[in-house]
């Protein structure tokens, strides 16, 4: 879509019928939490999913309105990669992150999050179009570096140290999910 002249989704197509749904960043921003809260179960995660339609959907259709959902999150299909778990590294915490998006979106564009209301796919636009050098950008940058690619030995331990000082925390596994990583 052109967001300089179409007007944002505010609902999903379930079975060639219109569903709304709540669109505004902050519902998504918690929408990627809950899906990321090692508490839930998938089942929980689906129901609490749910929630993201303004009104009630039937049971079955649950499965084709999370795959929905999870497109408008995105803005388009699920990629192949995203589907097979670890294939990629997380560069980016919605939550753990949270200073560095507000301090970038303050610095930039003078939004204050806090007192903010946006759709989702602004808010998306806004974030991609931060500039390279903000804080949140540089830190998803290190994130993303293959370390193993790096031939000089110096450069290597350099940026091993500002991947260690920008990791996103990791959740302690239990053992069921120790044993579902070794199959």
């Amino acid at each position: 879509m052109n967001l300089l002249y179409e007007k944002f989704p505010d609902s999903v197509k379930l079975s060639g019928k219109d569903y709304p749904i709540y669109t505004d960043f902050k519902n998504w921003l918690k929408f990627f939490d809950m899906l990321e809260e090692p508490k839930f179960s998938e089942h929980e995660k689906m129901l609490l999913a749910l929630r993201w339609y303004q009104d009630r959907i039937e049971p079955e259709i649950w499965e084709e309105g999370i795959q929905a959902l999870i497109r408008f999150a995105i803005r388009g299909d699920i990629p192949e990669q995203s589907q097979n778990k670890g294939s990629s590294k997380k560069i980016l915490s919605w939550s753990f992150d949270a200073p560095y998006i507000y301090a970038a979106f303050l610095s930039e564009y003078h939004i204050d999050l806090l007192n903010a209301t946006m759709h989702w796919h602004l808010f998306l636009a806004l974030f991609d179009a931060l500039p390279e050098d903000t804080p949140i950008k540089q830190r998803m940058y290190y994130r993303g570096i293959n370390i193993g690619e790096i031939k000089d030995k110096n450069e290597k331990k350099r940026i091993q140290k500002i991947q260690r000082s920008v990791r996103i925390p990791q959740e302690k596994m239990n053992a069921f999910e120790i044993g579902n990583v070794f199959g």
